[in-house]
């Protein structure tokens, strides 16, 4: 919170290259929601045919894309088809790969300052959320 709040040294104007469209279109919410239903499917495959380490590749791979619909399948899975403990630490995996890839992203796509201390933060996080999987 206060990272976000400290003052910019160079007051400069933004200068806009690209002009975002429509995000509410809805050919865009139906990519969307094939999307989502796709990795639901993958999860719930997944949990049913693959054993543990399976189930953390997929984990790992969800964390490139958005970890929200393998959550999902992973909470209506987990004490059922699958072991707690796994679904537990799939979703903290799923997680840290989420924060790598969005360090990636930050530190490519910023200046080099603001990618540097992005990246830095992001890692430590990824790093911080599988802690727990020490006692798992």
């Amino acid at each position: 919170m206060v990272w976000s709040r400290r003052l910019d040294p160079v007051d400069s104007q933004i200068k806009r290259e690209f002009q975002p469209g429509n995000p509410l279109e809805l050919m865009s919410a139906f990519i969307f929601a094939l999307f989502f239903l796709g990795m639901l499917i993958a999860t719930q495959l997944a949990v049913t045919y693959l054993p543990k380490a399976g189930i953390n590749i997929l984990a790992a791979i969800t964390g490139v894309t958005d970890v929200t619909p393998f959550v999902m399948g992973m909470t209506q899975a987990a004490g059922s088809i699958t072991p707690l403990k796994v679904a537990a630490a799939a979703v903290l995996i799923a997680a840290a790969s989420n924060n790598v890839v969005k360090a990636i992203y930050a530190y490519s796509l910023a200046d080099k300052k603001t990618g540097i201390q992005s990246l830095s933060f992001l890692i430590a996080l990824a790093v911080a959320g599988l802690a727990p999987l020490l006692w798992l």
